[in-house]
């Protein structure tokens, strides 16, 4: 016989043979809204049956939920709901098959609702099937009777049991209960300025609980409280529990005082004095006089200063308190302190006798200088230009009759702006002009110059200590390039250095490099820098190379490609200005540099840089660069700054001005003839900054 048709026959068998019957224990759930059901069924006659199956759900004959119950004839489904009805049926299985359900099983439950003052049992949920029955038994507490009885919120009267039978829904039971004793009296009064809550005569059923709130009036204290005239402590409350007998409660109020000790130490009287009595919630006022030629020198209240003051008023007195003043001598206070590096003698806090002088002496840390003096938080506007560490300054203050602060404020002394001049491409043995004359320091001023040749084949300068030096260039088949560096030193011992480039051209012409154009962004974006505009003349470009000149330090992605990136830092409330050079190196090693501005904003816009037009000037004439057509649209005051960036160097009057003028150098060739300058303007407040350039064209007449 084929093997399917065996299985179809068993299950036929099993499902003819299966003789199950379902039947509910009486199960008793303890919390009344998580309800349980215990279920039992007999055993199946089919020897291969090897475990069952319980299904259920909550409505007729549709059975969602279903638990294997394995080999047990029994089970405890609990996690019920105590209002809801359940329908079971049960399954047996053997290891291949399983048969139909049992006949369904419906279940209810009872739940008893806990009453007060008596019992109701069982309690909790107590589960039922439709055949099922249960009585419930009402009994009352000691003192109490029942007073009624509700089946599903409906009275059925005064009754000590009730039997719930042929249920088809879930049900509740509730249960009311009356004291039948007569109710005891407590006698609660109060003396003195107070209450006592409830008051008077006050009924209180028997074994029932009684609480009773005492509280002062104002500036009043609870003395004392007693129970049936014995003493129990100043109590702000107190519960009779349990009451079986009659009570008496009394709560005395009493008027609260505190003490003011008055003292002094000095010439002088505090009026009035010693150790002064005040009610709670009075007012008290004290007079305070110096004697002749002494002052109040300290009033403290309560061990905490308050001041010089010549009279002080406790308003609303609720606690003790002290008043203590000091007299002195007149005298004057002069409060000296300093911001930044220096010193100042004497410093700190001085006492001084009205109508004396006082010399103060300044003198600046090195690499500091002093640039202002507050007298009262106020400029004096008395301090010398360029004042250094080996120029110490005095003040004095004459005939002193008030107190008075002093303030010396030193700020460290910049660095000098130390310019090269120009990049240049000049030939093989002409003589080449470098140029430190645009250099400037507008504080102490320019102590030294120090040039350096960095790279490239080694040249004799003129003079290493010159603001301008020359030398000549080597000889060259096609290119070379020389780096060149100058270091400036400022009075104050203070250097810093630029560099500068000449490519030496024999048959290779240098590159052209292009930085693009400024931008501005916000912060957190990612900015492109995009030196592809760069170009070269005969055998293209080798190389190129972004740094970083200044600004917030950012990282710099793909730096040696003429496509760089990075993103703009937080640049805080005010921005920031970053400035980057490409430097671009061709073939046979010849460079050229540029530079453009990213000024990453958050609230203000940068400045609007204008170099002027390009000009054209005749050689040896005066040329004016013109700044003017810059603007700001933020803040009125910019600083300026000029730098020659290609060309035959000149000597600008004052590249910090926003028109300088310089005299055209003479005419040699066409290349040295073209002159490029770059104009930087600076906000003053939240430096961003930006720049324009212009050329000058010098022509021989």
């Amino acid at each position: 016989m084929p093997q399917g048709v065996k299985m179809k026959r068993h299950l036929g068998y099993l499902l003819n043979s299966l003789a199950i019957s379902l039947f509910l224990l009486i199960c008793f759930s303890p919390d009344a809204f998580a309800a349980q059901v215990q279920l039992a069924w007999n055993q199946s006659a089919d020897p291969s049956v090897i475990g069952y199956k319980v299904y259920y759900g909550t409505q007729s004959n549709n059975f969602p939920s279903v638990i294997d119950a394995g080999a047990n004839l029994g089970y405890t489904v609990t996690g019920l709901s105590a209002s809801q009805a359940y329908y079971f049926a049960v399954t047996a299985y053997t290891s291949d098959a399983e048969s139909g359900f049992s006949a369904e099983l419906p279940c209810y439950f009872v739940t008893a609702q806990t009453p007060a003052n008596g019992q109701i049992t069982p309690a909790g949920s107590t589960a039922l099937s439709s055949e099922g029955s249960q009585t419930f038994s009402i009994v009352a507490n000691a003192g109490y009777q029942i007073s009624g009885v509700l089946i599903d919120g409906v009275s059925v009267g005064v009754v000590s049991q009730y039997t719930f039978s042929d249920l088809n829904a879930c049900h509740t039971i509730a249960a009311n209960f009356t004291s039948l004793a007569t109710d005891y009296t407590i006698s609660a009064s109060a003396d003195g300025s107070g209450s006592i809550s409830p008051s008077g005569t006050v009924s209180v059923v028997p074994g029932a609980k009684q609480l009773f709130t005492i509280a002062p009036a104002a500036n009043y204290k609870i003395s004392e409280v007693t129970v049936d005239g014995k003493s129990i402590g100043a109590v702000s409350s107190h519960t009779f529990t349990d009451v079986r007998a009659n009570h008496t409660i009394v709560a005395t109020f009493v008027p609260i005082t505190y003490t003011i000790s008055a003292t002094m130490l000095g010439s002088g009287s505090l009026s009035p004095s010693g150790t002064v009595i005040v009610p709670s919630g009075a007012n008290q006022s004290f007079t305070i006089s110096p004697a002749a030629n002494y002052q109040i020198s300290e009033v403290k209240v309560d061990g905490k200063s308050i001041g010089a003051v010549s009279s002080y008023n406790f308003a609303d007195v609720t606690a003790h308190h002290t008043i203590a003043v000091t007299f002195a001598l007149i005298r004057y206070r002069m409060s000296a302190s300093l911001e930044g590096a220096g010193s100042i003698s004497p410093l700190g806090t001085l006492s001084v006798a009205s109508g004396a002088n006082l010399v103060f002496r300044i003198t600046p840390a090195v690499r500091y200088r002093l640039t202002d003096l507050l007298v009262d938080g106020v400029s004096t506007g008395t301090v010398p230009d360029g004042i250094t560490a080996d120029e110490a300054s005095t003040y004095t203050f004459t005939d002193v009759a008030a107190d008075h602060t002093f303030k010396a404020i030193f700020s460290k002394i910049p660095p000098p702006v130390a310019d090269a001049g120009p990049d240049q491409d000049v030939e093989s043995g002409s003589t080449v002009t470098l140029s430190g004359s645009n250099s400037t320091d507008t504080v102490s001023g320019i102590a030294s110059y120090r040039w350096t040749q960095v790279s490239g084949p080694l040249v004799k300068l003129s003079s290493r200590s010159a603001q301008i030096c020359t030398f000549t260039a080597p000889t060259i088949a096609s290119g070379k390039l020389l780096t060149f560096n100058l270091t400036v030193t400022n009075q104050a011992g203070i250097t810093n250095s630029a560099n500068c480039l000449v490519n030496v051209s024999g048959t290779d012409k240098a590159p052209s490099a292009n930085a693009g154009g400024n931008q501005i962004v916000i912060p957190y974006t990612n900015v492109a820098l995009d030196g592809s505009g760069s170009s070269d003349p005969d055998d293209g470009i080798a190389s190129y190379s972004w740094v970083q000149i200044s600004g917030p330090h950012v990282a710099i992605l793909h730096a040696n490609t003429a496509h760089a990136s990075f993103v703009a830092p937080d640049s805080g409330s005010l921005g920031a200005s970053l400035i980057f050079q490409l430097e671009v190196t061709d073939h046979f090693g010849l460079a050229s540099r540029d530079q453009c501005t990213v000024n990453v904003v958050n609230a203000d816009q940068p400045p609007f840089a204008n170099a002027g037009q390009d000009q054209t000037a005749v050689t040896m004439s005066s040329v004016t660069l013109n700044g003017s057509g810059s603007s700001d649209p933020e803040n009125s005051t910019d600083s300026y700054r000029w730098k020659q960036i290609s060309g035959v160097p000149v000597t600008l009057s004052d590249p910090t001005a926003q028109t300088p003028v310089f005299t055209a150098p003479a005419y040699s060739d066409a290349e040295s003839a073209y002159l490029l300058f770059m104009l930087t303007v600076t906000d003053a407040t939240d430096q961003l900054s930006a720049t324009a350039k212009c050329a000058v064209t010098v022509t021989p007449y």
